[in-house]
């Protein structure tokens, strides 16, 4: 799922601390919380989250 970190963030799919994104689960840091910076997230279990930014 290809989306901005705030678009992830409002989802559930990760979290903000300091202004900061992190997928949730794995806590992989994403960039700031905005609209301009955007991952690709792959579940890999529930509630489970990384970054697959270029991954099939």
């Amino acid at each position: 799922m290809t989306a901005g970190n705030y678009a992830h963030t409002v989802a559930g799919r990760a979290y903000v601390s300091l202004g900061l994104t992190y997928a949730k689960g794995s806590g992989q840091a994403m960039g700031l919380w905005n609209v301009m910076v955007t991952h690709s997230l792959r579940q890999t279990g529930p509630d489970y989250w990384v970054i697959a930014d270029g991954q099939c």
